[in-house]
């Protein structure tokens, strides 16, 4: 046992706050893109059921910050940054995993939650559970730092990726290449009933007043196989984007 000038220090708000952003990104990669590749084209051709959906996603993420912590007491921001979660009335002591877990049901409550800390060190759930957040490592590691620019390069490169995905495939120049796909007969003859589309388009757009072209490698989904299709579209000025070439 620790003598009491040994035991762990409480965390500053700045290392906490830290370690919470990146809980947050890495919980939004994973969550996001799941979701994205759960409902699948469902986004773009049937907001319905994407709708839907959203109540089931909303409880999976609930659930994915309330376990956050659950292993060792630690979540990977927290491990990152050097801090631990342990009990208030003794830093030695883990708290059990039902504590763990219920010191993240106000998480979505995050602005109050980080006014608490900033205040009195402690959050709403830390106050609810009897629990509190220690250093376990003072020292700003190079690793650390490393380990955050990481994270957030992943963050800002995976926003670019789905974010252009996204314009690609609400553009009218994408709707025109599914259209064709769908009333090909020799598609259907290859791949059986359509069932959907892969989420990630390769290809490019370029688009102007003046008139635009597009390319796109679209993976085709059907009963019998998959097939991948690459369509070539122009568009003139006021005219509607057209197919000039196809190979699959």
């Amino acid at each position: 046992m620790l003598h009491k000038e040994e035991r762990l220090q409480k965390a500053d708000f700045k290392r906490r706050l830290v370690a919470f952003l990146i809980d947050h990104v890495i919980l939004s990669l994973i969550l996001v893109f799941g979701f994205f590749f759960y409902a699948g084209d469902s986004i773009t051709e049937a907001p319905e059921k994407m709708f839907s959906l959203f109540p089931m996603f909303m409880f999976v993420v609930f659930f994915a910050y309330c376990l956050k912590d659950i292993f060792g007491g630690a979540s990977i921001g927290k491990r990152i940054m050097g801090l631990v979660v342990r009990c208030n009335d003794n830093s030695e002591l883990k708290p059990s995993p039902l504590k763990l877990f219920c010191r993240n049901i106000f998480s979505f409550l995050w602005p109050i939650e980080l006014f608490m800390i900033r205040r009195s060190k402690r959050k709403l759930g830390d106050n609810l559970s009897g629990t509190d957040v220690y250093y376990i490592s003072r020292k700003t590691s190079r690793a650390r730092i490393v380990a955050v620019g990481v994270v957030l390069f992943v963050f800002f490169v995976s926003s670019v990726v789905l974010g252009v995905t996204m314009i690609i495939k609400n553009d009218a120049s994408y709707q025109t290449a599914i259209s064709y796909i769908e009333a090909s007969e020799e598609i259907r003859n290859t791949v059986g009933e359509i069932t959907g589309y892969g989420f990630w388009v390769q290809g490019s757009l370029n688009t102007s007043p003046h008139g635009g072209n597009a390319r796109y490698v679209i993976q085709v989904k059907g009963e019998d196989g998959d097939l991948p299709v690459a369509i070539w579209l122009e568009r003139s000025r006021g005219t509607d984007w057209q197919i000039v070439n196809t190979s699959y």
